[in-house]
């Protein structure tokens, strides 16, 4: 199915300041004090880079996928990022070191765009056909061994998944140079030798960029169902974000989060009506970066009255 995003509503340089509370958890900054420096490239190094990233879950928010790579051609690294949650463990892998194997991505126009992040021990595949403001499906495969969470290096458990996307609705320009797609997805994943498969609401991205990353705090969240799809942005001085309902998107302004171990809250404006939701906590995750932490959280809540799923991702709050 191909769908042509909806454009920019808000130029990243516009966007109305949010404010920002948090409680119940410690910050990045001190989890991450003890962490050793040394990702690549160096931190605040400006350069070409082009992030992807497919995110799907379930409608009941019991299994979720989320695999993301990020390509610094100049430097010649690739960061990859693979977690999976099921009732049975959250399953990681995460490595900002990764040798850049290519291929260069297509300009936008073209029919379709390859990612590839490869190591020994993790291998991510993204193909998307269609434009990269009408696109018609991508693809995924990875593989990883597990890390972290608990498990020892004598048990490390090995996963694989297949996904398949199809875009519904999407929207473009809330960052300069991202888009995001939003529809469903069906995953096959093979965790220690078992099957697990499932479908539901999903998310995909594609940014490219030239400043530097991860050196500006945020909270970002993105929220799916059949028929709502959601981003919300807080990175001061800037906030803003968008609700696509049933097909209409509407520009929110003044975002502002409280954030705790087991629930994420935000308010905001949209269409000069203050709205609230309240998202649970169903996965925590976290991955080094830069010497410290950046927090992840698969939620489940609703908003607008219909239920949704989706992720509450924090850098440095």
């Amino acid at each position: 199915m191909s769908v042509c995003l909806q454009e920019a509503m808000m130029p990243r340089r516009s966007v109305l300041v949010g404010g920002l509370g948090l409680a119940g958890c410690a910050t990045s900054r001190e989890n991450g004090a003890s962490l050793v420096m040394g990702d690549l490239p160096p931190k605040g190094q400006t350069g070409t880079s082009q992030s992807v990233m497919l995110s799907g879950a379930d409608e009941t928010g019991t299994h979720f996928v989320a695999v993301r790579a990020c390509q610094y051609p100049e430097a010649g690294v690739t960061w990859l990022w693979c977690t999976v949650a099921t009732p049975q463990g959250l399953y990681q892998f995460s490595s900002n070191k990764l040798p850049w194997q290519g291929p260069a991505l297509s300009p936008d126009e073209a029919g379709m765009a390859i990612y590839r992040a490869q190591s020994s021990e993790a291998d991510a595949k993204f193909v998307r056909t269609g434009t990269l403001k009408a696109p018609q499906r991508t693809e995924l495969s990875a593989r990883f061994t597990a890390q972290g969470q608990g498990l020892r290096p004598s048990n490390r458990v090995r996963v694989s998944l297949v996904a398949e996307f199809e875009p519904l609705s999407g929207y473009a320009g809330l960052l300069t140079g991202r888009t995001e797609a939003f529809g469903h997805a069906e995953f096959v994943l093979n965790i220690a030798g078992k099957k697990v498969v499932f479908q539901g609401p999903s998310q995909f991205h594609e940014q490219t960029q030239t400043e530097a990353r991860f050196v500006t705090p945020f909270i970002f969240s993105s929220l799916w169902s059949k028929d709502l799809f959601s981003t919300l942005l807080i990175a001061p001085p800037n906030g803003g974000g968008y609700v696509i309902n049933e097909g209409r998107p509407s520009p929110v302004s003044l975002p502002k989060a409280e954030l705790t171990q087991t629930e994420s809250k935000f308010t905001f404006t949209e269409g000069r009506v203050e709205r609230s939701i309240v998202l649970e906590t169903r996965f925590a995750y976290q991955i080094p970066i830069y010497g410290a932490l950046w927090q992840g959280r698969f939620v489940k809540g609703n908003v607008f009255g219909k239920a949704v799923v989706g992720m509450v991702n924090s850098w440095l709050f």
